[in-house]
């Protein structure tokens, strides 16, 4: 398990590559060192709580995500709400644009009221979150009948993102939900069905299938004059 300071070093260093900031000009914002950012990245020396006000402001983002830490229990936990128990999720859903699915992963912290959640959005390396396009911050709430994200880009004040999963009665590993947000080409408003899963899917036909809109996704858009998806069967 990594220690408080190797996390906050590293989301640290996760929004300044995701702000496209050298080492030597987040260095300069914050006036510290060069040297003396890098040991703060790895964790080697701790963040004062002045310079990690600091270091957010410079990075335009809030300080509880740079300090969304989950310790580990000292007692037993109780089971968290929702419609997975775990930290992370996987997200996927077809991009028709480039016919392929696409994978990204939830990271939830419960520690908050609400609670948080980062979306690494289009990961091409499940071992390695940051390798994703694009990374949102927001917060997640749990209902007994869904579970609600909502979701600001770290890189574009402009894209914003919902995503919505209604809890299956049987807490089994797969939800059918929705994400809803801004398309880039084209520059459209879009909700796309999506499959969220408590460990990572094959890239295969049953996938793809499950992702694409089907006849009956079609005769409940036509009904309801609305977009909808149903759970999986």
């Amino acid at each position: 398990m990594i220690s408080v300071n190797q996390h906050v070093g590293s989301r640290i260093r996760l929004y300044r590559q995701m702000k496209r900031y050298t080492l030597a000009e987040l260095a300069e914002k914050i006036h510290k060192s060069k040297a003396t950012l890098s040991k703060y990245e790895t964790g080697d020396i701790a963040v004062d709580v002045e310079t990690l006000f600091e270091i957010a402001e410079a990075l335009r983002v809030r300080p509880m995500q740079l300090l969304d830490y989950d310790a580990e229990p000292q007692m037993k936990e109780r089971v968290p709400d929702g419609f997975f128990p775990e930290k992370r999720i996987y997200l996927y859903f077809f991009d028709g644009r480039k016919r392929k699915v696409r994978c990204s992963l939830l990271d939830i912290s419960r520690e908050g009221t609400p609670a948080s959640a980062s979306l690494y959005y289009d990961v091409k390396d499940l071992s390695q979150p940051e390798s994703c396009r694009n990374l949102y911050f927001g917060t997640v709430e749990f209902f007994d009948t869904v579970t609600q994200f909502s979701l600001d880009s770290q890189s574009s004040r402009v894209e914003k993102l919902t995503l919505c999963a209604a809890n299956p009665f049987d807490r089994s590993g797969q939800v059918l939900g929705m994400l809803t947000g801004l398309s880039r080409y084209p520059m459209l408003p879009v909700s796309i069905k999506c499959i969220l899963s408590d460990t990572p899917l094959p890239d295969n036909e049953t996938l793809r299938e499950s992702l694409i809109l089907s006849r009956s996704d079609f005769k409940l858009i036509r009904t309801l004059n609305m977009f909808a998806v149903e759970q999986l069967r």
